[in-house]
């Protein structure tokens, strides 16, 4: 299932939901009182109905989207808030509808359309004031689900380590994106993405730093560069401060470093800001003078090569790449089928 947040439409408070129908009822007409007042709420109806549904069927199936949008989207707004909420309005709808098949009814069955009217009115406004809460959130969720990124086909290379040891300048420096640059800890606070051109278009991610702690122990910030880094990742850049001026210890990042590797992905860990300091046991760049940055680019390029070449040769990681993130990749019947082909070739 794609997962297209942008397309979210703008949720209305519940006075602008009440607004929108009652001035839309207003403009309606009738040969009389009685069909004038039917109309009234016909058109109420249609107004909330076509609403309530517009907003519920925007939202796709949480539980059906790949794994990194579904735990992203649970970081950042709270998947089971968000179908209480829907829930919320599809209650809404309901008692709004028998509200007003009821007072159809008594129009059509005798009784002072105004009276009715107004007492249809009051009691509809009391049932969408009470999911205003809901609504709020839900536009609110929308807000923050469309600054989740959304992945192309291709290489994607994912920038991590510790807070303020370089990762955005470096990503400014190759790529289409220019992220918050500063020196104090947890500048980025989303994830970006940018371009580069390495042999062809590749994905460059920019994550929020991560601390050296268990996972229970890690903010809604770090959660998001380790989903990246889980997910996403064909390639790892893992960026050292050797001097310590991020403010955390060589040990600390190493610590870190090791935890990384740990995910299985192809990891290269390269030394920042080699413009204050000697250190050369690792790869170093410095976003600031250029120095080392087209090394640090060739062995991305080297390894994407090496990854790309694994995933042809055996075809990845197929049940993994389809419920992570990845459904380009090719399937498990797609691989078996080529695997076939390829053995009755070389027959």
């Amino acid at each position: 299932m794609k997962f297209e947040p942008r397309k979210l439409p703008t949720v209305l408070t519940a006075d602008e939901l009440l607004n929108k129908a009652f001035k839309r009822a207003s403009k309606v007409s009738g040969r009389n009182k009685k069909e004038k007042a039917v109309n009234k709420l016909a058109a109420v109806s249609n107004v909330l109905s076509d609403y309530f549904n517009k907003i519920v069927s925007a939202h796709p199936s949480y539980s059906s989207l790949p794994d990194f949008y579904r735990e992203m989207v649970d970081i950042v707004a709270g998947i089971s808030t968000i179908r209480k909420s829907l829930g919320a309005l599809k209650w809404a709808n309901g008692m709004v509808q028998r509200i007003i098949n009821r007072s159809i009814r008594q129009v059509k069955g005798g009784k002072d359309p105004d009276v009715v009217i107004r007492a249809a009115y009051g009691r509809i406004a009391s049932v969408i004031e009470q999911i205003d809460d809901e609504l709020r959130f839900l536009n609110e969720a929308k807000r923050k689900m469309q600054k989740i990124p959304t992945f192309e086909e291709g290489d994607v290379v994912v920038v991590a380590g510790y807070p303020n040891v370089g990762k955005s300048s470096f990503v400014a420096r190759v790529s289409t994106v220019k992220p918050e640059i500063a020196t104090y800890p947890f500048t980025t606070k989303e994830v970006y993405v940018g371009i580069a051109r390495l042999d062809g278009r590749v994905q460059i991610v920019d994550t929020p730093g991560i601390l050296d702690r268990p996972i229970h122990r890690r903010n809604a910030i770090e959660r998001r560069a380790v989903l990246c880094l889980r997910y996403l990742a064909d390639c790892i850049l893992f960026i050292i401060d050797p001097t310590e001026s991020c403010g955390y210890s060589i040990n600390a990042q190493l610590s870190l470093l090791e935890e990384v590797k740990s995910l299985g992905k192809p990891v290269i860990a390269v030394y920042s800001r080699a413009d204050m300091h000697d250190f050369r046991d690792l790869p170093a760049f410095s976003s600031l003078t250029g120095e080392g940055i087209e090394k640090v680019i060739d062995l991305i390029k080297e390894a994407l090569y090496k990854q790309r070449d694994k995933i042809s040769s055996n075809c990845g990681d197929v049940e993994k790449r389809q419920s992570g993130l990845r459904p380009s990749y090719k399937s498990e019947e797609d691989c078996k089928a080529n695997q076939s082909s390829s053995k009755a070739h070389q027959s």
